[in-house]
């Protein structure tokens, strides 16, 4: 497919735009267009355009500074249309999908002279629901809104909704959240929103003007959507092309591509409330009867005390799975037996096994009468004479949601009785306990977890085997050229290319790394937050501006506590302001000629964009390696284990590596930046591994304190 033809017209877009912008070639950039291009173009069709098995799947590691959405776009784009597929561009943060629907995109499109359309794809939940609107402005009317609907009770701000409603009739807003002019309070837009759930689609009566269908109309007549990797994953788990086209039709460039593995693993993983499951199975006999008051004949008195009887059967059977739980923690060996009770390598003991087996039928049943009554009450509404038809369907998104929950609790109890297969990976499943009452130990609710500890099977069969295309690219894929780690987090077939293209940064010139010398080691936490309150001062004092990573909030609240009053006025600690706003009183004191320092947790290691003088100095206080009571890496840890693996040298060192590589990359943000990285953990130097990593990080030149 990669003609002479599409490569010219390729060459000629890139030439276009340089020339236009005024910038110059980047020896990476012309890289990534190139193996993009390849990749693409070498995937090989049958007569009726469809993939033939073969590789399809390009991995680019590639640094601040690449270009990677020009090179991705200019190589991408014209291979899709050329192949007659739709490129979808999936980004792991809301200002990245920002930043190109805005501002990449139709600036590439202007300056290369490409001929191109494109859409920003959002959930459900991103759009105003009309039918719910009316509900919540009707609310003092209508009973049907205490249906089984946690999102739209208590006070409402009615105000607000009569201006949505206005600005809507005169064309003066479109209905989408990211348009209103101001912040919307989350339950104050819950309210007003839905989800393929409660969306009724053909059968509600404002489908003809329905915002959200409107919109999905819209993306599939365009050649490029922006849409994030939250959004893709639940279109593949609905079976692919319910909201986004298909993935046969589609060539993906996930960008952030390092984030894909987390975020389906939270994707893929279950979770049940006792308490609060109980609560809302005693609201389903009450719900029935108010729907049954709605439509006269529904709901058969046969059919409510069968109803009524499962529930309370199944609101028993929950009480005795919270005096299970209760026994189960007292025998459990978990690091942190007060809150969790972990099952290892995610085997349940036996009593447990069968109570989830007897719970799943129970909750089957229930799921299976409510489903008919679901089914019956569509039916009804195609039949039944639009005058009463606006009471009715409101009744639809109720069991709808029902259903749903029950299907849920379904899921989780059908991994509790079922056993992993040997060969297979296992599930991690964990129960924790939340205490109303911390203090004197007053448990208040029980909480079952199930969660694959890898996704990578699951990938395979619902993306990488079924996508026409597929780029991963982000700054931080590899450890130190070596993607085995990335490649067996996300399953992807090693036929497949993974290439690391040089950076255009001169590190030896820009970045100074130092490991200073320390008596403390970070294995005795007292010395080390003394040692490193200590040096902050030292080696900050005459900084203009820095960013100070922890790996825990104890030593940020303890250092931030031990500073003297002089030093720590500069501090802007995470925790005190939101991450947005930390961000902007930093730049403003810079921009004042004031010193400034921020001190954050992991989430600060990585879409922090401080370029220039807003952050010349990045210190890590130690090595972040994966936090060890985390029931997934715990069970994972075991699997490994088990099978004569080191879960230390397979796991901890390359995901470790990885968040240094992030944390780096906040200091150098373009080819102009200069600055320093400390790291103030001496087993950088002292230990096996330390080489290990240090090859990892940026080539810097190395201070190292003896």
């Amino acid at each position: 497919m990669l003609t002479e033809e599409l490569k010219d017209a390729i060459q000629q877009a890139y030439s276009r735009l340089l020339n236009s912008r005024g910038f110059k070639a980047r020896q990476c950039q012309k890289l990534m267009i190139a193996h993009i291009a390849r990749v693409l173009g070498d995937i090989a069709i049958n007569e009726e355009g469809d993939r033939e098995p073969g590789p399809n799947t390009c991995v680019i590691e590639a640094g601040t500074g690449t270009g990677k959405t020009i090179a991705y776009i200019l190589a991408g784009l014209p291979l899709a249309k050329a192949y007659d597929k739709t490129l979808i561009i999936s980004t792991a943060t809301v200002a990245l999908q920002e930043q190109i629907m805005n501002l990449d995109l139709p600036d590439i499109r202007r300056h290369a002279d490409l001929n191109m359309t494109f859409a920003l794809a959002k959930g459900r939940r991103r759009y105003l629901c009309l039918s719910r609107l009316e509900m919540v402005l009707q609310q003092s009317d209508n009973k049907s809104l205490a249906f089984f609907d946690d999102e739209i009770q208590g006070d409402l701000d009615q105000q607000l909704y009569r201006q949505m409603q206005d600005f809507l009739n005169r064309g003066g807003w479109n209905g989408e959240r990211d348009d209103w002019p101001d912040e919307i309070p989350d339950q104050t837009w819950a309210s007003i929103s839905t989800d393929h759930v409660r969306c009724t689609g053909r059968q509600c009566s404002h489908y003809a003007n329905c915002i959200f269908y409107r919109a999905r109309e819209q993306i599939h007549r365009v050649d490029c959507i922006i849409t994030n990797h939250d959004l893709v994953l639940t279109d593949l788990i609905m079976g692919g092309g319910a909201v986004l086209p298909a993935p046969e039709d589609a060539i993906y460039i996930f960008d952030e591509g390092h984030h894909l593995p987390d975020k389906a693993t939270s994707h893929f993983s279950e979770a049940l409330s006792v308490r609060s499951t109980q609560l809302w199975l005693q609201q389903i006999t009450p719900t029935l009867q108010m729907i049954n008051a709605e439509i006269e004949g529904l709901i058969s008195d046969q059919e409510r005390n069968q109803v009524e009887l499962r529930v309370t059967d199944l609101v028993s059977s929950l009480e005795t799975t919270m005096t299970l739980a209760t026994s189960l923690k007292a025998t459990t060996s978990s690091r942190d037996r007060e809150t969790t009770c972990r099952f290892p390598m995610g085997v349940v003991p036996e009593a447990l096994q069968e109570h989830a087996l007897g719970l799943e039928r129970q909750f089957t049943d229930c799921h299976g009468i409510i489903s008919d009554l679901e089914g019956r009450l569509q039916n009804y509404l195609e039949m039944t004479d639009s005058s009463r038809e606006e009471n009715i369907e409101q009744c639809l998104p109720v069991l709808s949601s029902m259903k749903e929950r029950l299907a849920s609790s379904i899921r989780v109890w059908s991994l509790y009785r079922n056993s992993d297969l040997e060969s297979l990976q296992p599930y991690a499943r964990w129960m924790e306990f939340v205490s109303e009452d911390a203090i004197n130990g007053i448990q208040s609710e029980v909480q079952i977890h199930a969660s694959p500890i890898s996704v990578s099977d699951k990938l395979q069969d619902l993306l990488w085997s079924r996508c026409f295309g597929v780029v991963v690219t982000s700054a931080t894929l590899s450890v130190a050229g070596d993607f085995s780690r990335f490649q067996t987090r996300s399953g992807i077939d090693g036929e497949n290319q993974f290439t690391t293209l040089p950076s255009p940064f001169n590190f030896q010139k820009q970045g100074l790394l130092r490991i200073p010398s320390m008596d403390a080691d970070p294995g005795d936490p007292e010395s080390h937050t003394q040692a490193v309150t200590m040096l902050l001062p030292q080696f900050l004092e005459e900084e203009i501006s820095a960013l100070v990573l922890f790996t825990s909030w104890r030593q940020m609240l303890e250092v931030a506590k031990g500073l003297d009053n002089s030093f720590s006025e500069r501090v802007l600690r995470q925790g005190l302001l939101t991450r947005s706003e930390i961000i902007r009183v930093h730049r403003e004191r810079i921009d004042a000629g004031q010193k400034s320092c921020i001190f954050g947790l992991s989430s600060f290691a990585e879409g922090i964009d401080l370029p220039g003088h807003y952050c010349e100095h990045v210190v890590i206080s130690k090595i972040p390696f994966p936090v060890p009571n985390d029931p997934v890496g715990a069970t994972m840890e075991e699997w490994i284990k088990a099978r004569g693996g080191n879960a230390f040298q397979e796991i901890m060192i390359p995901d470790a590596a990885l968040r240094m590589v992030q944390a780096c990359g906040r200091l150098l943000r373009t080819e102009t930046d200069t600055g320093t990285v400390t790291i103030l953990d001496r087993r950088l130097v002292t230990r096996h591994y330390g080489n290990l990593l240090q090859r990892a990080l940026p080539p810097f030149r190395k201070e190292i304190g003896a």
